[in-house]
């Protein structure tokens, strides 16, 4: 009986400790104040191969407050103009591990970060495009461009 009566309280206790999980998890956009960075901010790639090569280039992107605090839950809208989410597409974003169109959403961690994966191909190829992200009105850019050396 008293047994009963002790996981009676622990799971009443866990009803008021719930809730409060997850406060300050709202998602939100970045303020005016907020500052995103992109790294690297300009990349290029020469390539002289007589042959298409599929590449990986990560951006680390990150969202700080006017006091330099990371912001978690920032919603991102991420967007580069050559991106296609097809087999004919020069450049792949990913989400995760998943292909997604340009475009897309995303959120910081509790970092204040999100990693954007970038899939490209080089050889015989040249283009250049600016790698963008917007929260709200804060705003940042990566130039990227591949040429053929």
């Amino acid at each position: 009986m008293i047994k009963g009566y002790i996981i009676f309280i622990a799971f009443v206790g866990l009803l008021f400790i719930v809730p409060g999980c997850g406060e300050g998890d709202d998602i939100e956009d970045a303020q005016p104040t907020d500052t995103i960075t992109i790294n690297p901010s300009t990349s290029t790639i020469s390539d002289d191969m007589p042959s298409t090569t599929t590449h990986t280039q990560y951006f680390h992107i990150v969202v700080k407050n006017a006091n330099g605090i990371p912001l978690r839950n920032i919603k991102l809208t991420i967007e580069f103009i050559w991106a296609l989410p097809d087999i004919y597409g020069v450049v792949q974003l990913y989400h995760g591990d998943t292909k997604v169109d340009s475009p897309f959403n995303a959120l910081t961690d509790d970092n204040g970060a999100y990693i954007l994966r970038m899939d490209f191909d080089s050889g015989l190829l040249e283009y250049n495009g600016t790698l963008q992200v917007t929260s709200g009105s804060a705003y940042a850019s990566a130039d990227f461009a591949v040429d053929t050396g």
